[in-house]
Order: C-alpha cells, then sequence, then structure tokens
C-alpha cells in the first residue's frame, strides 16, 4: 500500500522534471501541467488514506483481544505470543503489539492483555517507557475490558510495580478489569499457568 502511493508520488516527480525540460512547451502549458501533476499526487494521497482506514476498520472487526507487551530482556514478549498461542487455540483472533505502540492500534473485540516487565525497582522496560506520551491515547479504548500480567522480582520492593500501574491507570483511563493483576516473580510457571486459567474462566463466562 506505501509502495503504491510512492510509486505514484515518484512518477509525479519525474514527469514534472521532464515537462519542466520541454523547450517546445509554453510556460503557461508547463505550470498547467504541473497543476495536473499535483493533483494527481494529492488524489493518491487521499487514496492511501481511505485504504488505510479500510484496512484498520477490518482488522478490528476480525482481532477478538490486542495482547501488547513491554520487555527489556525478552520475557514479557515470549510470555506475549504464547498468550496469542492459547488464544488461538481456544477460537479467537489475537494480535501482539509492543505497548509503546498501543495507541496507533484498533480496539479489539473482547479487549486488551498486557504483558509487562517490572526493570529494576518498578521502573518501565524499554518498549513500555512511552506509550503514555501521547496525550489521550486511551481514549478510545474506554469501555473496553482489560487484562496485565505483571513479571517482577520480589528481591525488590516495587515488585511488579510496572505491571501494577499499567493496570491503575488503564482503570482510571475508563477500561474494564476482567480480573485482578496477576503478579509473577521472576516467570514462575505456576503463576503463569495462573493467569492462562483466569483468561480460560473468562472465556467459559462469556
Amino acid at each position: 500500500m506505501k509502495s503504491l502511493a510512492a510509486a505514484g508520488i515518484v512518477v509525479m516527480l519525474a514527469a514534472t522534471a521532464w515537462v519542466w525540460q520541454l523547450e517546445l512547451l509554453s510556460a503557461a502549458r508547463q505550470w498547467v501541467a504541473s497543476a495536473a501533476l499535483l493533483a494527481y499526487a494529492a488524489m493518491l494521497a487521499v487514496y492511501y488514506q481511505r485504504l488505510k482506514w479500510q484496512l484498520s476498520h477490518a482488522l478490528a472487526q476480525s482481532v477478538d483481544y490486542l495482547v501488547a507487551y513491554a520487555t527489556e530482556t525478552g520475557t514479557a514478549r515470549a510470555l506475549a505470543q504464547k498468550t496469542c498461542k492459547r488464544l488461538e487455540q481456544c477460537g479467537f483472533c489475537a494480535q501482539i503489539v509492543e505497548l509503546n505502540q498501543l495507541a496507533g492500534c484498533p480496539i479489539a473485540k473482547r479487549g486488551l492483555l498486557v504483558v509487562a516487565s517490572t526493570s529494576g525497582n518498578g521502573d518501565a522496560p524499554r518498549t513500555g517507557n512511552s506509550w503514555l506520551i501521547e496525550n489521550n491515547s486511551l481514549q478510545p479504548w474506554q469501555g473496553a475490558c482489560f487484562a496485565v500480567l505483571a513479571l517482577g522480582d520480589r528481591n525488590y520492593s516495587q515488585f511488579c510495580g510496572f505491571g501494577i500501574a499499567v493496570a491503575s491507570h488503564l482503570q482510571q483511563s475508563g477500561l474494564l478489569p476482567l480480573f485482578d493483576p496477576v503478579l509473577v516473580h521472576q516467570a514462575d510457571p505456576q503463576s503463569v499457568d495462573f493467569w492462562f486459567r483466569q483468561l480460560k474462566h473468562q472465556h467459559h463466562r462469556k
């Protein structure tokens, strides 16, 4: 889609340069030809935006869960991928995304699931340190359901501090919690399994 628009613009610029090099054309005709090419470029831009919206809308209609991850070492991303796989095995369509990119994603039909690691003593990991920079980035999600799997280390006083903060901010922004944040010490398998059981329980309730 982007390549189509880019190719059209390149063709337009090349054609404009060619037109201006034709000495046989009068100045008036050169301006008319250039204006026509600029109009064509504008038409391509409008077409690209419309196609982008249509694809985004279609994706929003098909995605059941959006699974966002914030990770420093890759553990949260791996668990987010595993969560998507479990959801797909249950017949749901799930899409994975970095938490910092949440603002640009379509709203999922059944809700938002966040797998968030805490870096150090309550700090955000690098893939989750700017997710709230855009004002009102969560406004489209108001009324949607969410759940948080928070990863951390009990050796720190702010155990799972970032994940807890994410859950708190989501709820304050008008999202509805499916259940309390699941806190996991060093990717403990039993705690992770509890996360999957909680999700499965929600599926049965619906």
